[in-house]
C-alpha cells in the first residue's frame, strides 16, 4: 500500500507526531512494491526446479567451479540478490 502525507496535514501535527509520520512514510518508500518480493521468490523457485538444486547449492557449485555461469545463472544470482535486499528492507 502506498502511503501519502500532505504537507498541510504535516504542519498540523506535533513534533513527535510529525517525526512518526515521516518515519512511517520513509519506511513505506523503502519497502518492496506490493507483490515484488513474491514475484522474485517465484522466479527463484522456478529456477531451482528447472536445475533441480537449491539456490545455496547453485552458489556453492558456482564458487567451486562445478557450474558454469550462463545468462540464466546470472539472472538467478541477480534475483537472489534482489530478494536478499528486499528482505533486508523489511527488517
Amino acid at each position: 500500500m502506498v502511503k501519502t502525507l500532505r504537507l498541510a496535514d504535516l504542519a498540523n501535527l506535533s513534533p513527535t507526531e510529525r517525526a512518526a509520520a515521516v518515519r512511517d512514510l520513509a519506511r513505506s518508500a523503502l519497502a518492496p512494491s506490493n507483490g515484488e518480493l513474491e514475484a522474485v521468490g517465484s522466479q527463484i523457485r522456478a529456477l531451482e526446479r528447472r536445475y533441480e538444486m537449491t539456490s545455496a547449492a547453485m552458489e556453492s557449485k558456482l564458487a567451486a567451479g562445478a557450474l558454469q555461469e550462463t545468462a540464466e545463472i546470472a539472472s538467478w544470482l541477480i534475483a537472489l540478490d534482489a530478494q536478499r535486499r528486499m528482505r533486508g528492507r523489511e527488517a
